[in-house]
């Protein structure tokens, strides 16, 4: 298990499944040429989606476990994510264990475990400062935060040494480019929407740093990039009872345990 301090906001050490999502955005120096088809799909994906002023979009992720006596186990988790750039995010996920709430305001960033109905918040302005924040310092494991940032999937801050165009596919009955890419630490795998809205559609990363070389998939359906305004959504109300702490103890599935204290 992993404790975060809210009040100083140390950065510490990673593990497990932590290390496994941050695995994907270590930046190293390209050594191989990437394929010039799969670098013009993802740079079309980064511009229409980097672009886009505000959008919904529902996701399913499942990601591996390794037990103590090495037994890979898969989690599933879903929820749905909200952007209204610059500054208002709101992530819904819940699965076998994990049940949590992530709003931004616009000023401050609120961490919800539902299960212990407990909270945290930390000041936060944008999505990108929020996520840097919920990766680096909380070291809560946020689903499609590459997806939500400014700059999706910028390669100059990713760990990329390849990258090809794998070749056309179908997903959900739509026509999908599938690039694949190499790191030094992690492999991944991004599925893009064919057409005028270049949208991503799954994501998967693969560990190739951790024994068993655990994988985490994400995959995303009914984008809508032109969402009603919708001040509420972006708006915590705390539920009745719920505590205020300052520290929490988050489990290798991503459920906040304990308040830590």
């Amino acid at each position: 298990m992993i404790t975060r301090t809210l009040k100083n906001m140390p950065v510490l050490r990673a593990s497990g499944l932590v290390a496994l999502l941050l695995a994907a955005s270590l930046p190293v120096r390209a050594e191989d040429a990437i394929d010039p088809d799969a670098a013009k799909v993802l740079a079309q994906m980064q511009a229409y989606l980097g672009g886009l002023k505000s959008f919904t979009v529902k996701y399913d992720s499942d990601f591996d476990v390794l037990s103590p006596a090495g037994e890979k186990l898969k989690f599933l988790s879903s929820g749905d994510i909200a952007v209204q750039r610059p500054g208002q995010l709101h992530v819904t996920r819940k699965g076998t264990f994990a049940d949590v709430n992530l709003v931004l305001d616009g000023k401050q960033l609120t961490l919800l475990g539902t299960g212990l109905n407990a909270y945290v918040q930390v000041p936060a302005t944008s999505i990108d400062q929020a996520v840097d924040v919920v990766r680096d310092q909380i070291g809560f494991p946020a689903p499609g935060a590459d997806l939500i940032v400014s700059k999706p999937f910028d390669l100059d801050a990713t760990d990329v040494i390849s990258g090809s165009h794998v070749g056309m596919t179908t997903i959900g009955g739509q026509p999908a480019h599938h690039l694949a890419f190499r790191g030094a630490k992690a492999d991944w795998q991004i599925w893009v929407k064919d057409g005028d809205q270049p949208l991503p559609l799954r994501y998967v990363i693969t560990s190739k740093w951790t024994t068993g070389a655990p994988e985490y998939s994400l995959r995303l359906s009914d984008w809508n990039v032109a969402p009603k305004d919708d001040p509420a959504a972006f708006t915590f109300t705390p539920p009745a009872g719920a505590k205020l702490i300052s520290e929490i103890v988050i489990s290798d599935t991503g459920e906040i345990t304990g308040t830590g204290e």
